[in-house]
């Protein structure tokens, strides 16, 4: 299958170019230009991130028939690429998150993709926590995607946003797609257990990135999903369906310690 991920140079791009092209699959890396990506210290120490990057381009700033003549003959298309700081303003989340997002799935509609894999965020149901918490109404289950939306930031609305761009997508154009609110993905994972608290209960171990982004794009899917996915750590309070039942996914048992990571 030929995938096409943009944010290839990051973090949670890296993980899954790694573990797609290891199948077999034919995988294009899209990133911001080196300078650029350099400036904005981006998953720096990673030596082999700009050996995933076969496209360099500015997706602020691409036009529709650069970006179309990238995706042409792309079987499935994971869009990662964002500012994920929910701190930045509201400028920068329109001109990196919601601006591209949309030109992502306008091209993906053009150029006849198949699939498109969106990711969220947890936040866009972060104002919801408190529900759930002890002494909440809802405090004994998880919190689920048909609880709705509470985000607190527009970085929170931003993925909103991807989410319902997704659905139309999938309900309006025929188009497979996923938006996943995806956990927390951090390059030293003993962090985990040494910080506990938040950082654990949203973990999303390397091998549970590899498992959950192999079954979305490989399993058969009909129309939209819109799931969580982390891992099963201690304290966890998103719950993974309906992620689980549709791709046939598991996450790992959760390590008691860092020195039993996969």
């Amino acid at each position: 299958m030929r995938v096409v991920i943009t944010g290839a140079a990051g973090l949670i791009g890296g993980i899954v170019h790694d573990h797609l092209s290891s199948l077999g699959h034919e995988v294009i890396g899209i990133d911001r230009p080196l300078n650029d990506w350099l400036s904005a210290g981006r998953n720096i120490d990673d030596e082999n991130a700009r050996n995933r990057v076969a496209i360099e381009m500015d997706l602020t700033a691409v036009s529709d028939e650069e970006l179309c003549a990238v995706l042409e003959g792309v079987d499935c298309l994971i869009h990662l690429a964002a500012d994920a700081n929910p701190s930045n303003d509201d400028a920068s989340m329109m001109r990196n998150n919601i601006e591209p997002t949309t030109a992502i799935f306008r091209c993906a509609k053009s150029s006849h993709i198949c699939r498109v894999i969106v990711a969220s965020s947890g936040l866009a149901q972060v104002g919801l926590e408190s529900l759930f918490a002890e002494g909440g109404p809802m405090y004994g289950r998880l919190i689920r995607v048909e609880d709705g939306v509470s985000p607190t930031s527009t970085y929170g609305a931003s993925k909103i946003y991807a989410e319902v761009l997704a659905e139309m997508h999938a309900r309006i154009h025929g188009m497979e797609t996923i938006a996943v609110r995806i956990g927390t993905v951090i390059p030293d994972e003993s962090e985990h257990w040494r910080r506990g608290g938040r950082l654990q209960a949203t973990a999303f171990l390397a091998e549970d990135v590899r498992r959950f982004f192999q079954a979305a794009v490989e399993q058969p899917l009909d129309g939209h999903l819109l799931t969580a996915a982390q891992s099963d750590s201690p304290g966890r309070f998103l719950d993974l369906e309906p992620g689980l039942s549709v791709l046939n996914w598991l996450p790992i048992s959760w390590p008691n310690s860092a020195e039993n990571l996969q």
